[in-house]
């Protein structure tokens, strides 16, 4: 198969992804297909998250046991290890540096994180990070 026509499919197979997912429960699903994001840029970005859990949380333990596996999804982002694991609360200001960094388009903050919690995606820090102004 050409690489144009590999390329016409995934585009009918991405419509029709968007067709029978449901946006309602899969809010953030779609907001990935909606934006064309890969799976290395969703992966950062709960992992990110899951991270910002553990530091609202003071959960130091957990937070030394995903170093390891962290490092590897943001190396190709270029977003420091350490810099993710400081010890101060998250903000949204943090945040939006590595979403700036992980995404090359233009995503909007807010509706990323609306999607994230709406899909049940560490709505906490979701909730956290919308009230931080």
């Amino acid at each position: 198969m050409s690489l144009e026509k590999e390329v016409e499919l995934l585009k009918y197979q991405n419509y029709l992804l968007k067709t029978i997912i449901n946006g309602d429960d899969y809010p953030f699903f779609m907001f990935a297909l909606d934006h064309n994001l890969n799976e290395k840029q969703v992966e950062a970005t709960v992992e990110i998250l899951s991270i910002f859990s553990n530091r609202l949380n003071g959960e130091k333990e957990s937070l030394n046991l995903r170093k390891n596996s962290a490092g590897k999804k943001f190396d190709a982002f270029g977003i420091a290890v350490e810099e993710v694991f400081k010890n101060d609360k998250p903000t949204r200001k943090e945040f939006e540096s590595y979403k700036d960094k992980i995404f090359s388009s233009e995503i909007e903050t807010k509706y990323l994180l609306m999607s994230l919690q709406r899909q049940h995606i560490k709505p906490n820090v979701c909730e956290f990070l919308l009230q931080d102004n």
